[in-house]
């Protein structure tokens, strides 16, 4: 037992520093290169922070404990939204850029709906429906791609500093990223690997243990890096992140695990957690319309949500 508390606190700093490495080199970078914060968290954050949920999924899935692949991407997704910006706004107010609330946002409810009508027919996704989600994210990418041309070129015009970075200089940065997200996935490794092994033994069923220990432990790159972009000041790759991150769960692992081996989905998870995941979905586009900011008030009521959703799935186990 002792063993395991070390192991996850050890995960814990890992995720802390990969984080720390991941924003600060990623964001020097794209600013260097012209690229917009905005893209990068969308893009390269997103995929590097779900990298963990989609290990832990495909692994799940192959070793038949279909409870933690799907509690997994459903889990995360509702700690992404309540927990992780519930958060981030709780130390300080989140800016909004207008774009998200009416393209990324929507591309995010769209994905969430897909994901869930397909999930409701038949009480599993099928490797077609697997090959349609990773379709959908494929015209994800196609859109980023054309919107990214643009940012580059308006957001060059406005960036001096950090454009005269050596091709040496811009390589170790990109190492450097790269190694966050590597440690980011060790970290969270250990801290799924410790906190599961601690709620198995107290006897929680694996679909309770995906939607909560499984899918926070998987969240976690996306909390240390929401934590130290908010105390960067880097709130445009903090949400970009959470949004991406939710477009990518849905999408990317729940498309490339089921198109490997179709999931089946527990469908008592439709009478509290898929309802869970719609109100939470919804919720945060009126709360991003707001002044274009989510404020510390809207992150207390989504911290009160999140545990809510944790209360209610532990007791209905």
């Amino acid at each position: 037992m002792i063993s395991h508390i070390l192991i996850l606190t050890a995960g814990l700093i890992f995720l802390w520093a990969g984080a720390e490495l991941l924003i600060r080199f990623s964001s020097t970078l794209a600013r260097s290169m012209g690229v917009s914060p905005v893209i990068i968290g969308l893009t390269i954050v997103s995929i590097g922070t779900s990298l963990p949920e989609f290990v832990v999924s495909l692994i799940a899935a192959i070793q038949n404990t279909m409870g933690i692949s799907i509690g997994n991407i459903i889990g995360s997704n509702i700690a992404n939204i309540c927990l992780i910006l519930g958060l981030g706004a709780l130390i300080s107010d989140l800016r909004v850029k207008r774009s998200w609330v009416t393209k990324e946002v929507p591309v995010m409810l769209g994905a969430t709906f897909i994901f869930i009508f397909f999930a409701r027919t038949g009480y599993y996704i099928s490797r077609i429906e697997g090959l349609i989600l990773l379709l959908f994210l494929i015209i994800f990418l196609f859109y980023l791609s054309r919107i990214s041309i643009h940012q580059i070129q308006e957001f060059s015009k406005n960036q001096t500093g950090e454009k005269n970075l050596t091709l040496r200089r811009k390589l170790l940065y990109s190492l450097l990223a790269i190694l966050g997200i590597v440690i980011l996935i060790a970290g969270s490794k250990f801290t799924v690997d410790s906190g599961t092994f601690l709620a198995s033994s107290m006897g929680v069923s694996d679909t309770v243990i995906g939607l909560t220990i499984v899918a926070v432990g998987t969240s976690l790159p996306e909390l240390a890096t929401t934590v130290v972009g908010v105390f960067q000041k880097e709130t445009d790759i903090v949400v970009g992140n959470v949004i991406g991150s939710n477009i990518f769960n849905l999408l990317f692992i729940g498309g490339s695990v089921s198109s490997i081996k179709p999931v089946q989905v527990d469908s008592s998870l439709f009478q509290i957690e898929f309802i869970f995941l719609v109100i939470a979905s919804v919720a945060i586009w009126p709360m991003m319309r707001i002044q274009w900011n989510v404020h510390r008030y809207e992150g207390f009521i989504l911290l009160i949500f999140y545990i809510s959703f944790i209360l209610i799935t532990f007791t209905a186990s």
